[in-house]
């Protein structure tokens, strides 16, 4: 692998615990993803035994809003971070931003799942 600066990386231990860390990374986003689609297709039907379906059926959206975003800063963290060596800062406000959308999803999936019931 090269970095940045132009030289290569010979060891192995710290490529492969990289290369690893991007796969999972990887795979988590795609799970993650793909259950915010399917909560976000099945939400009617998660919100149908609900007292009131209406704020039941965006607390599941909500909280496929927050799966999508959980991905996106799995996605920025470990593939991303992985491929592309640097810190700078708008590298961090993206995660920043990713995560704060993230955790006002769950916030905001957490009150109206209370509400619904």
């Amino acid at each position: 692998m090269q970095r940045a600066g132009g030289s290569f990386d010979n060891d192995t231990e710290v490529v492969a615990m990289m290369v690893t860390r991007m796969t999972l990374g990887g795979i988590g986003s795609v799970a993650l993803v793909v259950a915010a689609l399917w909560a976000w297709g099945h939400a009617p039907q998660l919100a149908d035994n609900a007292h009131r379906p209406e704020v039941a059926l965006w607390a599941a959206r909500c909280a496929a809003v927050a799966l999508a975003t959980g991905a996106q800063v799995m996605l920025l963290t470990l593939v991303t971070g992985g491929i592309y060596r640097r810190r700078r800062l708008s590298d961090d406000l993206m995660r920043l931003t990713a995560a704060l959308v993230c955790t006002l999803a769950l916030v905001s999936a957490a009150a109206l799942a209370l509400a619904g019931k």
